[in-house]
């Protein structure tokens, strides 16, 4: 029994570090800059916010267009702002990242994001976007706030019964007198593909060509983004019910030869 409860805690400690409950390390001078540019954009001060840009953003960026981004912002000044994520990468030696933030006014939100890279230690501004919304994304991605559907219950009622069954399984393969049980045990956890699910938008994406070890979970990126469940088809466990009768006889037939020779 002690192997089901090791075999069963492993596979939990994997499921937790595969879930997005990594806050990644926020670099706070870069994020601090896109902050403030975000909120100089806002009052059009301009001259800093073309002097800050990559030279190819540049070309492309009218009076008018800055205009239209920090027209997105509601009227006032922000009571809040808080930063929604960050993804932050070196490619080919390059450094380059993305900072969002949610912005609460007295009338409405805006969401808003900068990218940039960086030349000679100098962060160039990439990209820029802004929009309004009439709800924190917390509300709007929240679980309670989806609306519900025939096909999310399903896949939410898949996502928790799919481990049960595995460590149902795992259980009754200690109970079942067969040979080589280890192999069971890995088995019984052994999923085939694997389908997720956005909770607030209902998105399904599904992976046929992939193997995962209890691939079954509830995550979100951060307390802004939606709930994603994902389940895996358990074929380890459904091979060891469709076997299990075959193998209890194998193994009666194995004993009674091996008693005959003695």
């Amino acid at each position: 029994m002690k192997y089901i409860l090791t075999i069963i805690f492993v596979l939990f400690m994997v499921g937790c570090s595969y879930e997005d409950m990594k806050e990644s390390t926020v670099p706070k001078e870069e994020s601090s800059f896109a902050r403030d540019y975000l909120d100089l954009l806002r009052v059009k001060n301009y001259g800093y916010i073309k002097a800050q840009m990559h030279p190819e953003l540049l070309a492309k960026l009218t009076v008018e267009k800055l205009d239209e981004l920090s027209g997105f912002f509601p009227e006032g000044e922000p009571i809040k702002n808080e930063l929604m994520g960050s993804n932050v990468r070196i490619f080919n030696d390059v450094w380059s990242a993305n900072f969002s933030f949610e912005s609460q006014f007295k009338v409405g939100w805006s969401i808003s994001s900068v990218s940039m890279t960086k030349q000679d230690g100098k962060l160039l501004v990439t990209g820029i976007n802004v929009y309004r919304t009439n709800e924190s994304q917390r509300v709007l991605s929240s679980f309670a706030n989806a609306e519900l559907s025939v096909p999310k219950f399903l896949i939410l009622a898949l996502t928790i019964v799919t481990p049960i069954f595995m460590i149902v399984t795992c259980f009754f393969v200690y109970r079942t007198p067969i040979e080589k049980k280890w192999r069971w045990y890995l088995l019984s956890f052994v999923g085939v593909g694997a389908v997720a699910m956005n909770w607030t938008t209902g998105e399904i994406v599904t992976k046929i060509v992939t193997i995962k070890l209890l691939g079954v979970g509830a995550s979100a990126a951060s307390e802004f983004a939606p709930f994603i469940f994902t389940f895996t088809i358990p074929i380890g466990a459904i091979a060891f019910w469709v076997k299990r009768n075959k193998m209890i006889e194998q193994t009666i037939v194995n004993k009674g030869s091996q008693q005959d020779a003695t």
